[in-house]
């Protein structure tokens, strides 16, 4: 073998050597099983969302800090969710984040499909839901609760065509609920312990002539807003003076202290009972046959408002529900099969959630084949009279289309840039290469129509 012939040899060993290290990399052998995202936060009502940082130690004031990450994955961005810049906090909001994670050497480590709520633990929040995107994985959790204390209304004052009607503005850091007091001459006259309205009747408590004022104050509702909000200070309306002509004669007037709307004495919120898990509302009724979004995530009830699991088929799409009722979104492994449900609208005609199916879907930077069933396809595929590989290995990139030198099994193959399997004779950067028609196997070390292919599959001119 001449000088140049070696060098040439050489130089399309070490090429094919990157190659195949490029495609073994992809290949990465350790599953993470556990995910663990910890945040630090000084929110503070009243403000705006700030910029997220990632790095390690304490939140800045007012700010937000995601710590960086481990050995086995780094935080690589992290991102407000449904919330402009003109968002403002309040006492108990639980901003919900998106932060994606990359493995810290691909080759090595890879995200499964899909995570349950025990598998990602957040520190300063709390899981709403995980899925993967290529190599990474997107977690979506909801901040820690902000603490402080919700902001007294604005503009208290009378309706002045309506005689006793109270009136008031919400504040920014506002809970939706408020308590009210109604005043004669500084003296207490009633008491509205609750109410959701920004409105309120007094005249029925008029009976006596006097200088009227009332107060008013935000005050948690929530189990949340109790636990991380504190009511307000009051803020006080100007006077209305009530003569002897105009004192009311007490009809509509309701138990002192009663709050001003009335609901259920049931249990509110989920519940179970012979049937299975249900949801409740305040007023006392239940989600029935429609889907309810609670807590940032979906679930569907029936017509006798029992929760939904499992495969359902809903206006003409198939969901998947996991055991605890969730809309799964994303990567799916259901059964021992992989399946897709979209994790947005698409088309404007398939919802967020419903399972693709039937054919080729491209997938973040990926092409994947899915069965009329919808379950994902891995292997070789033939598909209009062409060859396909769709990786087999369980790893994050599982099922997807690759293109290049594949090897598996101790065989050598070659697809190109569409995927399609090269067959017969193929000139591959300069290199002539010979594929067995029908498998598609690299011929190597052996004689083809006369010509030698040698240990690494390429023909050498005698």
């Amino acid at each position: 073998m001449g000088k140049k012939t070696r060098c040439i040899a050489f130089v399309l060993i070490i090429g094919l050597g990157v190659l195949w290290t490029s495609f073994s990399g992809l290949a990465a052998t350790k599953p993470i099983h556990t995910v663990n995202i910890k945040i630090n936060s000084d929110l503070q009502p009243g403000s705006h969302l700030p910029s997220i940082h990632i790095g390690s130690g304490s939140a800045p004031d007012g700010g937000i800090m995601v710590d960086k990450g481990n050995s086995r994955y780094t935080v690589t961005a992290a991102q407000w969710l449904d919330k402009g810049s003109s968002y403002v906090l309040e006492a108990a909001s639980e901003p919900q984040m998106r932060v994606t994670l990359e493995p810290e050497d691909v080759s090595e480590y890879y995200f499964l499909a899909s995570y349950k709520e025990s598998n990602v633990k957040i520190s300063g929040g709390s899981f709403v839901s995980a899925r993967r995107d290529g190599d990474n994985l997107l977690v979506t959790l909801r901040v820690r609760p902000v603490k402080g204390e919700f902001n007294p209304p604005k503009d208290a004052y009378w309706n002045e065509n309506n005689l006793g009607e109270a009136r008031w503005t919400a504040p920014e850091n506002d809970s939706g609920c408020y308590e009210l007091q109604l005043l004669r001459d500084n003296k207490n006259v009633y008491r509205v312990s609750q109410t959701t309205s920004r409105s309120y009747n007094f005249y029925p408590y008029m009976t006596e002539k006097g200088d009227y004022t009332f107060k008013v104050r935000t005050i948690p509702k929530t189990d949340a807003q109790k636990k991380y909000g504190s009511k307000s200070d009051y803020v006080e309306s100007g006077e209305l003076q009530i003569t002897d002509r105009y004192v009311s004669d007490g009809k509509g007037q309701q138990k002192n202290g009663a709050a001003a709307v009335s609901g259920t004495r049931e249990k509110v919120g989920w519940f179970r009972d012979e049937n299975g898990w249900r949801y409740r509302y305040p007023d006392g009724s239940l989600c029935r046959s429609k889907w309810s979004e609670i807590d940032g995530l979906w679930y569907y009830f029936d017509e006798n408002g029992r929760m939904m699991t499992g495969w359902q088929n809903i206006g003409g799409s198939s969901y998947y529900l996991h055991g605890n009722g969730q809309m799964a979104v994303g990567w799916t492994k259901i059964d021992g099969k992989w399946y897709y449900l979209r994790t947005e609208t698409e088309d404007g005609r398939y919802p967020a959630g419903s399972m693709v199916s039937g054919g080729w879907r491209v997938i973040g930077p990926y092409y994947y084949y899915f069965n009329e069933d919808g379950s994902l396809y891995t292997g070789w595929l033939k598909y209009g009279g062409k060859w396909y590989y769709l990786n087999t290995v369980d790893n994050s990139l599982q099922g997807a289309m690759f293109t290049g030198w594949i090897k598996r099994d101790g065989k050598t193959y070659f697809t190109d840039s569409n995927g399609e399997m090269l067959e017969g004779w193929s000139q591959i950067d300069g290199s002539w290469y010979y594929f067995y028609p029908g498998s598609g196997e690299m011929a190597f070390s052996t004689w083809v129509d006369g010509a030698y292919l040698d240990a690494d599959g390429i023909w050498r001119q005698q």
